[in-house]
């Protein structure tokens, strides 16, 4: 199979292909257009076939698109990979190029993940504005309670600012409403009966893990959550420590963490082992993180049975 790396920007694309060797077939410099790369996919002379490049913002798309439509295997990777590749190599060096080969390696190593027509659902725009706007809101309130502090008869400026929140509020609701209605409302429902999920997270759920099926285990949704601890080996020892690789998506990482901070307030088990992780001499953050773990293996049995979680008896 022959595997083609592939470097994203906005205007062009960089690609590299390789043999299962590594050794270098070809390159490739191509603009970043529908058109252009359409065609390109369609003149490659290569039978067997493997595309993998970066998840960067949207400029991945059309390649990601074009991909899945003539039904060429793309991994999409995430960028931290890659770097963390490049800086573990001796000359460092970072050219397209060299990061098109890199990314290369990397998808023939099995990094990154199958893109699938879940990658792009609907729901995950949705569901990502919302988030995004809601932290707009965050930051004009912060705005107003400045000026509430420094100079609180300037009430022309306080409404200005409330405007602006009234309407990125109801900018919030309309994209979450939208969210929801793209994914199966038996799966949100199925997901809140886990303690610690309502209704925003279970849709921000659905849409960021995509089809559980395409996860063998718990620990592989953990892992593609970037909720994984980071480990490293020096001689024969593997030393893990607290840092995760966050190698997924933050948004998913985020709806889990607030999810774990109610769960283990509300949960008998989890509050159990958030206070174990404690008594351990975990900081909170680093505790919440664990329960977080637990919370998505949670999620991805029930999911997998298509069951509601059931609580313990007390």
């Amino acid at each position: 199979m022959i595997v083609v790396g592939v470097d994203v920007s906005k205007d062009t694309l960089v690609a590299v292909a390789i043999d299962k060797s590594t050794r270098i077939k070809n390159s490739f410099t191509i603009e970043n257009n529908k058109e252009n790369v359409d065609k390109w996919l369609i003149d490659l002379p290569y039978k067997k076939l493997l595309l993998a490049c970066e998840a960067t913002a949207e400029y991945h798309r059309v390649l990601a698109l074009l991909a899945l439509s003539r039904k060429i295997p793309l991994r999409l990777l995430n960028p931290i990979v890659t770097k963390q590749y490049t800086k573990a190599t001796v000359r460092k060096r970072k050219t397209d190029p060299q990061d098109a080969l890199t990314i290369a390696k990397l998808a023939q190593q099995g990094e990154g993940r199958l893109i699938s027509s879940q990658t792009f659902h609907i729901a995950k725009t949705h569901e990502r504005t919302a988030i995004k706007l809601s932290h707009m809101r965050q930051r004009l309130l912060l705005m107003q309670q400045h000026i509430q502090e420094v100079d609180p008869d300037d009430t022309s400026s306080l409404e200005q600012l409330q405007n602006c929140i009234d309407v990125i509020e109801k900018s919030t609701k309309a994209f979450r409403k939208k969210a929801e209605s793209k994914v199966d409302a038996r799966e949100i429902e199925l997901l809140c009966s886990i303690p610690g999920v309502g209704e925003t997270i279970a849709t921000v759920l659905l849409a960021e893990i995509g089809d559980i099926n395409e996860f063998k285990s718990a620990k592989a949704v953990v892992a593609y959550a970037g909720l994984d601890p980071k480990v490293k080996q020096s001689g024969g020892r593997l030393h893990h420590n607290t840092h995760l690789t966050k190698r997924g998506s933050p948004y998913l990482r985020q709806m889990l963490y607030t999810g774990a901070s109610i769960a283990q307030r509300h949960d008998k088990e989890l509050k159990a082992y958030y206070e174990k992780k404690r008594a351990e001499g975990k900081r909170y953050k680093e505790a919440t993180v664990a329960v977080a773990r637990k919370l998505l293996s949670r999620v991805y049995a029930v999911l997998k049975r298509q069951s509601p979680y059931v609580k313990e008896k007390e």
